[in-house]
């Protein structure tokens, strides 16, 4: 699989506090498995199809070639948006970085407006910022 954004929290908790830990961990592993669900569906909103006089049909292989997983562990819960190379073997041209391989011809297609994985990782690290501060601001506020 090619590797796309991956998200990762490790929680801490100070010795005393007074939260409700396991409450926390399971608003976090719901937060991070609907932020990569949401991160999918972002990274395979596709533009309109521009170039139809060559008479080529999209398939909708790269559009199916992108999953997230979420693992959640003891000590740390981890998401992952990725696209699959054995399905979709030219997604680092379309959708990958804008550096390295393929840079060129990703910065055409940026130009047509796709997103890629930089759009995704910038979505993505905004939203689990603003959304396990919430859930950690409210916890420790509820502990108080």
């Amino acid at each position: 699989m090619t590797q796309g954004p991956r998200i990762r929290i490790t929680p801490i908790k100070p010795v005393g506090a007074n939260v409700d830990g396991p409450a926390i961990r399971r608003q976090l592993v719901r937060m991070v498995r609907n932020t990569g669900a949401d991160g999918k569906r972002f990274i395979a909103k596709y533009p309109a199809q521009r170039l139809t006089a060559s008479g080529y049909v999209r398939t909708g292989t790269l559009k199916r070639s992108w999953s997230n997983t979420t693992r959640a562990g003891l000590t740390k819960i981890e998401g992952t948006v990725g696209s699959s190379d054995r399905i979709a073997p030219y997604n680092i041209w379309v959708q990958g970085p804008n550096k390295g391989t393929g840079k060129r011809q990703v910065l055409r297609f940026r130009a047509a407006g796709w997103q890629g994985v930089d759009d995704l990782s910038k979505m993505l690290q905004t939203r689990v910022e603003r959304e396990a501060d919430a859930i950690i601001e409210r916890a420790t506020r509820s502990a108080r």
